[in-house]
């Protein structure tokens, strides 16, 4: 008789944390500073991520894909970036959000092996 309202108990504990955990990303603070004057087109963007996968063996370094999701023109690229920086932050890897970022590049020129 309790086994149907401890299911859905747990499922509703679950969605709850589910739901905390998958906000928008939050905009960085402002300290006053004016925002960096440089831009990344997406080629350039994707030949740093290239470069910094092969420079690390395959794992992204979270500064490179900070400077990235900061000044890159793509908006997708952009939200990517970002995921895989709070992906990294929540569980240390990001395999979804860089597999959209190697399709983002494969689109832009820039070919990114698997890793």
């Amino acid at each position: 008789m309790w086994a149907p309202c401890r299911n859905a108990l747990l499922v509703t504990a679950a969605a709850a944390v589910a739901v905390g955990c998958g906000g928008a990303p939050r905009p960085p603070p402002h300290h006053g500073a004016a925002p960096s004057p440089y831009t990344l087109t997406s080629f350039q963007a994707c030949r740093d991520l290239r470069d910094d996968l092969a420079r690390n063996r395959g794992v992204p370094d979270i500064p490179t894909l900070r400077r990235i999701a900061d000044h890159v023109t793509a908006p997708r690229l952009a939200a990517d970036a970002r995921t895989a920086v709070r992906d990294i932050g929540h569980t240390g890897i990001a395999p979804l959000a860089l597999s959209l970022m190697r399709d983002e590049c494969a689109r832009a020129g820039v070919q990114i092996p698997a890793s």
